[in-house]
C-alpha cells in the first residue's frame, strides 16, 4: 500500500451511518489518523450550509468538499475554490425540463433552497424518516423552485431534483446529458439527480487540494457509496467502497471495507495506519 498522507471521505452512507450520526468508532478513527498526520477531507455531495456541525467542529477534518466538488472550504470556513453552473446551462436545463413537473433543489453558498412540497413531506418523495429533521432543518424554501433557480442563474453551486419514478430520472438525466455538454449530472442517493458544472466533481475537487498541499494523488485514498463517489475512488492511489456501495462504487474500487453501519471507515484507517 502506498505511503496515505491524504484521506478524502464522502459522508452520507460512507462515514455516517445511515441514521445520519457519525459513530464514536469512525470519531475517533478519523481523529487517529489525522493525529497521525493524514491530512483528513470531507468529500460530500452537501452544500457547505447543510454540513453537519458535528463535522465542521471536528478539528480532524482539515477540508470540506462540498456540492459534488462545486465549493471547497478550509476549516476556517474559508471558500477556497468555487466552480458554479453557467448561467446559459442555467437557462438550457429550465427549458429542458418546462414540461415537466420536478421537485427541485438549488445549493448557493450559505444558502439552500427546496420544493415545499418537498420541504412539507419529504417521505412522500423518498427521504427516509432518520433524513427529515436534517432536510427541515438545512433548506429554505420555496412555492416557485424554477423562479428562484431563474433568479439565481448566475450565482448556482448546483441544482437537482427529487423524484421516486426511476424511469423519468432516466429519461431527464439523459436529456440534460445529451444537450447540456458542459454540465456534470450525478447522483449521490437513490431518488436525486444532481447536475454541476462539468469541472464541479469530488476527483477534480481532490485534485485541487492535492496540487495546493503538494501531495501526489498516489499518496491519496479515497472512499465513497455512490455514483457521484465513482471519479474519486478513480483518481485516488486507493480507492475504497463500502459494502453498502453501489455497484458501479465497488467495481472502480481497490478495497471494499465493511459497510457504513459498521463502521467501515474505521476499518479502512486501521488498514491504513
Amino acid at each position: 500500500m502506498n505511503d496515505i498522507k491524504l484521506l478524502a471521505l464522502d459522508l452520507d452512507g460512507t462515514a455516517l451511518k445511515s441514521n445520519n450520526s457519525l459513530s464514536t468508532v469512525v470519531k475517533k478513527a478519523i481523529k487517529r489518523a489525522s493525529e497521525n498526520g493524514i491530512t483528513v477531507v470531507a468529500a460530500s455531495g452537501r452544500p457547505y450550509g447543510s454540513m453537519p456541525d458535528y463535522i465542521l467542529n471536528m478539528n480532524a477534518f482539515k477540508y470540506f468538499i462540498t456540492s459534488n466538488g462545486a465549493g471547497i472550504y478550509d476549516n476556517k470556513r474559508n471558500r477556497i475554490k468555487s466552480v458554479q453552473l453557467k448561467e446559459k446551462s442555467v437557462l438550457e436545463i429550465l427549458e429542458l425540463t418546462k414540461d415537466y413537473d420536478l421537485i427541485w433543489e438549488a445549493f448557493l453558498e450559505g444558502e439552500t433552497c427546496t420544493d415545499k412540497r418537498y420541504y412539507d413531506n419529504p417521505q412522500k418523495y423518498g427521504c427516509s424518516a432518520a433524513y427529515v429533521d436534517y432536510v427541515r432543518n438545512s433548506r429554505g424554501y420555496s412555492d416557485d423552485m424554477r423562479g428562484y433557480i431563474y433568479k439565481n442563474r448566475n450565482r448556482l453551486d448546483s441544482i437537482e431534483f427529487v423524484s421516486t419514478d426511476a424511469e423519468l430520472r432516466k429519461t431527464i438525466w439523459n436529456m440534460i446529458e445529451k444537450s447540456v455538454p458542459d454540465v456534470y449530472v450525478t447522483s449521490s442517493s437513490t431518488h436525486f439527480v444532481e447536475i454541476m458544472d462539468g469541472q464541479a466533481t469530488k476527483a477534480n475537487a481532490l485534485r485541487f487540494i492535492c496540487d495546493m498541499l503538494n501531495v501526489s494523488l498516489e499518496n491519496t485514498a479515497a472512499a465513497g457509496n455512490a455514483d457521484n463517489d465513482v471519479d474519486m475512488i478513480v483518481e485516488a492511489g486507493l480507492g475504497v467502497a463500502v459494502k453498502n456501495a453501489c455497484g458501479n462504487c465497488k467495481n472502480n474500487a481497490d478495497l471494499i471495507v465493511s459497510s457504513n453501519d459498521d463502521d467501515g471507515i474505521a476499518e479502512l484507517i486501521d488498514i491504513i495506519l
